[in-house]
Parts: C-alpha cells; sequence; structure tokens
C-alpha cells in the first residue's frame, strides 16, 4: 500500500538587494501594468581555509504586477530594496531554436531601503504592498 506523504506546499522568496538598472514599466495588450526589474544580491562567508572573508554577487529577474508595477517604476537604478513574492519558471525557445528555462520572482511584495529626506509639504512615498492578486496572463501577453 502506498503512502501519500502531506507536506506544505511552499514557494515564498524574501529577498534584498540593489537594483541593477531602471524598472521597465509596460502594459499587456489589456491594459494591465506590468514591470520587470533585475536586482544584484550578495552572499558572504568566512573562508574556513584562508580565514579571508568571500563575496559572491547573484542576480535575479523580477516581475512585478498591477498597481505595485506602476509604484515601482519610480525606483531607479542602485535603489536598495526588499522584495518578497515567488519563484517561477519560464520555458521559452531561443534565436537558435533551442528549448530554454529562466527562473524569475514574481512580487508581491517590494519595498525600498533607500533613506531619504522628505519636507512636511512633500506627499507620503506611495506603499509598495500588492493590494490583490495579480491577474491570470499567459506569457503571450507579457511584453517583454
Amino acid at each position: 500500500m502506498a503512502m501519500d506523504l502531506k507536506f506544505p506546499r511552499i514557494n515564498k522568496v524574501i529577498i534584498s538587494g540593489h537594483l541593477t538598472r531602471d524598472v521597465e514599466l509596460r502594459y499587456t495588450p489589456s491594459g494591465t501594468p506590468v514591470a520587470k526589474v533585475s536586482i544584484a544580491f550578495n552572499r558572504r562567508w568566512k573562508d574556513n581555509a584562508s580565514g579571508e572573508w568571500r563575496e559572491q554577487v547573484s542576480y535575479m529577474d523580477v516581475v512585478v504586477w498591477s498597481k505595485l508595477a506602476e509604484r515601482c517604476a519610480t525606483l531607479g537604478k542602485g535603489c536598495p530594496v526588499l522584495i518578497e513574492g515567488r519563484l517561477e519558471t519560464k520555458s521559452f525557445t531561443d534565436s537558435n531554436n533551442q528549448n530554454r528555462k529562466s527562473v524569475e520572482i514574481v512580487a508581491d511584495s517590494v519595498q525600498s531601503l533607500k533613506a531619504t529626506y522628505r519636507s512636511e509639504n512633500e506627499s507620503e512615498a506611495p506603499k509598495t504592498d500588492a493590494s490583490s492578486k495579480p491577474p491570470q496572463i499567459t506569457d503571450d501577453d507579457v511584453p517583454f
């Protein structure tokens, strides 16, 4: 008798880093805002053999939907951010007709970590937490 294992289905990413370029905001044919950003993040560790600190930089693409995408459009290259979301794999055929896969983060929340001074006359910075779930959109709808 086979036993079904029950385990939680968790797909949650929390990452901080710096934007590697300005936010690229576009719209699907139906008018839904979608933004694409790239984040650089570091891993730092002490090498056991040499005792020296080492650092590795990695990069990840992030997709942001709806009103959250429009709010993120004000963020620029180098901006420190905290992103919460989920991992998603995309399959595509490259220019050499080879099947490829890529992994990206689909953001539920994007927070700027940049400390900025605002005078009393300036409006409050827009909130960047997602207020609703992203719409169901196919790869054909995404303008990247």
